[in-house]
């Protein structure tokens, strides 16, 4: 997804919090009302789970500012990079499946393509590596060629849309370290992904997706980003401006985020996706434990790391993942000492202290 300084706000999840036992929805809209005025947002909405299931919920301010539609918990927004979550965790039950292994060379699967062998380290990733960003590839948003032709796109027909290949050229050909030596967030990476995942199954990755996690968990109001106007969502505010068209396009085609995010999603929806995952009616123990315990490790910041499709602290006693997409902003955390689960979301991009908000709930009593 396009990105720049902001993404960096995704690795400093919060440190575990003191679960929220008190709180119900009244104590919850009160708090979110008073966070929506401070960091002047359109509309802010939350979720919280417990651990025996029971999910509080509120939402406040304005879904659509010009049309003085309030906002609820049921619209539609793009959530961003915490789609890589469900994309990490359909990974781990192919993983399961015997289709795939962590292991697994990518040019096993990809050697065929022609654009592959342009990737950077492309005989020395593994598909560990792509799930815990450590594979080397640089990252599209942050290259002068994907800005110019997004421009040039933006000018010529009206929005930016790019295929996957397109997107993982642009993170260049030059390997930012080894193989498995090093961390870098690469949206590129995760879109390799999902070209590996396609090539070993035979199957697209939304229709593998929808059948093995969203259709068996109920998680109904999670939508596919794979068209380029999205149905059922709200609109989302850049700068104070308005990104929906009276067409229903973007400026930017949310189809080109695919398996770098690519899912709408409403607090609900990822609050119960997480407990899915953590009490393994998704993958099981072991495998999550393995999205937790992957990655590389940076010698100098031992108590957070990035695992598959997850920021972990503290052992795994926190983690969570946050996302943007133009115009939107979604974090969400669990708890493990709690069982908590907590799911923020606005309909404002920008630099919004996300994890904060997530820490005010947690602590409210």
């Amino acid at each position: 997804m396009p990105r720049a300084p902001w993404k960096s706000l995704s690795i400093a999840l919060l440190a575990c919090c003191p679960p929220a036992l008190a709180l119900d929805q009244a104590a919850l809209a009160a708090l979110l009302e008073e966070a929506r005025a401070e960091m002047e947002m359109p509309g802010l909405r939350a979720a919280v789970r417990f651990p025996d299931g029971r999910i509080v919920r509120a939402s406040v301010g304005l879904a659509d500012v010009e049309e003085e539609i309030a906002l609820d918990d049921t619209v539609g927004m793009p959530g961003g990079s915490t789609g890589k979550t469900f994309f990490a965790a359909l990974t781990m039950l192919l993983v399961e499946d015997g289709v795939l292994s962590l292991d697994d060379p990518a040019s096993k699967w990809l050697d065929g393509a022609a654009w592959y062998g342009r990737v950077p380290n492309s005989q020395d990733i593994r598909v560990r590596h792509l799930l815990s960003h450590s594979a080397g590839i640089g990252d599209y948003p942050r290259s002068f060629r994907y800005r110019m032709k997004s421009i040039y796109r933006a000018i010529r027909h009206g929005t930016i849309r790019f295929e996957p290949e397109e997107l993982i050229a642009f993170a260049g050909r030059k390997p930012l370290f080894p193989a498995g030596e090093g961390f870098s967030y690469s949206d590129s990476g995760y879109l390799v992904l999902g070209r590996l995942i396609e090539a070993a199954t035979g199957r697209a990755c939304y229709d593998l997706l929808r059948e093995r996690i969203l259709e068996p968990q109920g998680l109904h109001q999670i939508g596919l980003q794979d068209r380029s106007v999205l149905p059922n969502i709200t609109p989302g505010y850049m700068h104070g401006a308005r990104n929906l068209r009276d067409d229903g396009t973007m400026k930017i085609d949310p189809s080109s985020e695919w398996t770098g995010g690519g899912l709408t999603t409403n607090p609900t929806m990822l609050v119960q996706f997480y407990g899915a995952l953590t009490e393994s009616r998704i993958v099981t123990p072991e495998s999550f434990a393995r999205m937790l315990d992957g990655g590389w490790r940076d010698p100098a910041s031992p108590g957070r790391h990035y695992g598959f499709g997850l920021f972990v602290y503290d052992g795994g006693a926190t983690f969570g993942h946050g996302g943007l997409w133009p115009g939107y902003r979604t974090h969400v955390t669990h708890y493990a000492s709690s069982g908590m689960t907590i799911a923020v979301q606005t309909n404002r991009d920008g630099r919004l202290d996300m994890q904060s908000l997530v820490r005010r709930i947690a602590r409210e009593e």
